[in-house]
C-alpha cells in the first residue's frame, strides 16, 4: 500500500494525495512538480487512466511491443488449403481494396494492433460470392465500435448510432470468454504503464530544469524582491550566452544540488516497469534493447525467435487463422500462416505438424483421399 500511495493510488483508484514524509529524497510521480501532467495526458485530477489503446499510444514499451507483434504476424505468409478444383478466395490476398490497398498484410497488422490494444477486433464482410461465402471484408475501428449483449444472448454491434448486421461481423478476441468482448493486454498492467509514463514525464521535467542542478547562494543578505531579480537576470543571461560559460558576480556563489535521478529510483523503476510491460505482450525484453538478467540465455537469435513464436506469436496467429477458417471459408477449406522465416521448424504445411490448429486438422482438404471421398 505504501508504494501505491506514493504514486497517488489507493485500492485501484487514482487520486491526488498529500505525500507523507519518506526516508531520503523522494518525489511523487504525479504531484504538483508536474503541474501539467494530467492535462498533457488528457486527464483531470483524480481520473483513472484506462488500460487500453489510449494508454498504449502514450507508453513507449507498449507501443513498441504491439508494433513488433503486429509486424511479425502480418509479415508471415497466409497459406490457403482447399481442393484443387476451387480457387482461392479473394480476401486471402486482398480483403479490402479501398482501405487496405496494399493487401492482407496491412489488414492483419490492424487486427493484431487492436487485439492487444482493445482486446478484440471485428471484421465486417462487405461482399459475398454467389455461393454465399465472403469475398471481401474490411476492419472496424474498435475504439468507435460498441458491443452489447442482447436479451437473446447474442451480440449487438453498433458503430455510432448504426446497428450492424451481426451475420457480417467476425469477432476475434484476445482472451475469449463469457464476456461480450476481450480485454486489452494492458488491463492488468495499467499501474505499471501509468508508473512508467509518469516516470518519463518526471525525467523530462528534471532534464528540462524542473529541479535545477544547482542553486545561486547569495553571500550577502537579500530580500525576496532582490532574489527574484537575481533569478530573472540569471535566466536572461542563460538565454543570451548560448552555451558559453557564465560569469558570476563576487556576491553570488553557484552551489550544486545533490540531486540525481537514480536517487529517486527513476531509472530503476522505469526499467522494471518496461520489463513488466514487455511480458504483457509476450515480447522478449532483449528485443527492446534491455540486457538479459539471471540465468536465461539464448544460444542464438533463431532460438530467441523460436521462443517468441511458441509463447506468443503462434497463439495469436492461430486465433486469427481459426476465425478466418471457421467463419470466412466453407467446410473443407482453411488458412494457416507459415512461420519458417522466423522459426526453426515453424512451417504449418505438414499434416502431422504439432503446431497445426484443430480447425485445419479437421478440414477435409487436409485429410487423405480415402477419408474424404470413401473410395479406399
Amino acid at each position: 500500500m505504501g508504494i501505491l500511495r506514493e504514486i497517488g493510488y489507493e485500492l485501484g483508484v487514482a487520486r491526488r494525495t498529500e505525500m507523507e514524509p519518506l526516508e531520503g529524497t523522494r518525489i511523487s510521480l504525479a504531484n504538483s512538480i508536474l503541474p501539467g501532467w494530467w492535462a498533457q495526458n488528457g486527464l483531470t485530477s483524480g481520473q483513472w487512466f484506462p488500460g487500453d489503446a489510449t494508454l498504449e499510444e502514450r507508453v513507449w514499451v507498449a507501443n513498441r511491443c504491439i508494433q513488433l507483434n503486429a509486424q511479425q504476424i502480418s509479415s508471415m505468409r497466409i497459406e490457403w488449403h482447399g481442393p484443387a478444383s476451387v480457387l482461392e478466395p479473394r480476401w486471402v490476398s486482398s480483403p479490402d481494396a479501398n482501405w487496405y490497398p496494399n493487401g492482407i498484410g496491412d489488414a492483419l497488422f490492424s487486427i493484431v494492433e487492436f487485439l492487444y490494444g482493445y482486446g478484440y477486433a471485428v471484421l465486417y464482410v462487405t461482399d459475398y460470392y454467389a455461393d454465399g461465402m465472403p469475398r471481401t471484408w474490411t476492419f472496424l475501428d474498435s475504439g468507435a465500435l460498441s458491443i452489447e449483449r442482447t436479451e437473446f444472448g447474442t451480440r449487438r454491434y453498433k458503430l455510432g448510432e448504426t446497428v450492424l448486421d451481426p451475420r457480417r461481423c467476425v469477432q476475434i478476441d484476445r482472451n475469449p470468454g463469457a464476456r461480450v468482448k476481450g480485454t486489452s493486454a494492458l488491463r492488468a498492467y495499467a499501474q505499471s504503464a501509468f508508473g512508467l509514463l509518469a516516470a518519463q514525464n518526471q525525467a523530462a521535467s528534471v532534464q528540462d530544469g524542473g529541479i535545477p542542478a544547482f542553486y545561486l547562494q547569495a553571500l550577502r543578505r537579500v530580500d525576496a524582491d532582490q532574489a527574484r531579480a537575481i533569478q530573472d537576470q540569471w535566466a536572461e543571461a542563460t538565454q543570451r550566452r548560448n552555451g558559453l560559460p557564465p560569469v558570476v558576480p563576487p556576491d553570488i556563489k553557484p552551489t550544486e544540488m545533490s540531486f540525481d535521478p537514480s536517487d529517486l529510483e527513476l531509472l530503476t523503476s522505469q526499467e522494471w516497469n518496461a520489463r513488466v510491460l514487455a511480458t504483457a505482450f509476450g515480447v522478449p525484453s532483449v528485443i527492446l534493447n534491455m540486457a538479459l538478467q539471471g540465468g536465461l540465455t539464448y544460444q542464438n537469435p533463431l532460438a530467441l525467435m523460436q521462443m517468441w513464436w511458441l509463447t506468443e506469436l503462434r497463439t495469436t496467429s492461430k486465433r486469427i487463422m481459426d476465425a478466418f477458417s471457421a467463419q470466412l471459408l466453407p467446410a473443407g477449406q482453411a488458412v494457416t500462416q507459415d512461420a519458417t522465416d522466423i522459426t526453426i521448424e515453424g512451417s504449418l504445411e505438414a499434416e502431422d505438424d504439432p503446431q497445426l490448429s484443430n480447425v485445419v486438422k479437421s478440414s477435409p482438404a487436409l485429410r487423405p483421399l480415402s477419408v474424404v471421398d470413401g473410395s479406399l
